[in-house]
Parts: structure tokens; C-alpha cells; sequence
């Protein structure tokens, strides 16, 4: 549960909703297996989520929609995430790269994000 707690306090200070997309990097910190909906628990007026993450053996690149979302996801993720070597499924994919590779993995967030936000603006007339 302390695991769990500082989870989303650290994602508390990290994440940042913007045009129906939750944005978060927590790169520098310990955080793998956090629970995927805290971005949602914090931001519940979100669409989408976009996250970095790093293990030892991946940096990764996690894109979720959020089930509870006020504004229906409809872009497919898992073809998002097929164009920078991922996967998954239409509400949730994921994007593996070595461990390290930081630039790489952030480049494709930030490509993933302005994407989804662009797509979000469309949806909404916003």
C-alpha cells in the first residue's frame, strides 16, 4: 500500500492534462507496475494517457483511454503504437525500447501525445 501511495504522489507531481491527453515521465524513478489508472484517478476528465516509464531490461511507452472518460476514445491505439515497433489493442497499447534509450521513447510520447491531443481538438470542436 506505501508502494501504491508514493505511486501517486510521484504521478501527482508528473502528470499534466492537456486537450483530453494525460502526459506523464517518470523516467528517474523506480515506478515499474504502478497502477495504469492513476493517471485517470487524477485527471478523471481525460481521454487518453501517455507514459514513460524504464525498467532494467526496457524503456517503455505506455497509451491507454481512459474507461471512464467523459469525452468516447476513438482512436485505435494499438495502430498507433504499430508505426514505433508496439502494440496492443484498440483502448490500450504499449511501446517497448531498450533500456536507456530515453530520447528515442520520448520523441515517440511526445509524437504519440500531439496526436492524440490533435485528434481530442478535432473530436470536441475544442
Amino acid at each position: 500500500m506505501e508502494r501504491h501511495r508514493k505511486s501517486i504522489e510521484i504521478m501527482r507531481q508528473r502528470t499534466e492534462c492537456k486537450d483530453g491527453t494525460v502526459f506523464f515521465d517518470v523516467t528517474d524513478h523506480e515506478l515499474e507496475g504502478y497502477n495504469k489508472f492513476i493517471p485517470y484517478y487524477l485527471n478523471p476528465g481525460c481521454t487518453y494517457s501517455v507514459g514513460l516509464s524504464k525498467s532494467s531490461f526496457r524503456t517503455k511507452v505506455s497509451v491507454g483511454s481512459n474507461p471512464w472518460a467523459p469525452v468516447e476514445p476513438i482512436e485505435n491505439l494499438a495502430k498507433i503504437c504499430e508505426r514505433y515497433g508496439g502494440g496492443g489493442h484498440a483502448r490500450v497499447g504499449a511501446i517497448s525500447f531498450p533500456p536507456g534509450n530515453f530520447e528515442v521513447a520520448r520523441q515517440a510520447a511526445h509524437d504519440i501525445v500531439a496526436e492524440l491531443r490533435a485528434s481530442y481538438r478535432v473530436q470536441t470542436g475544442k
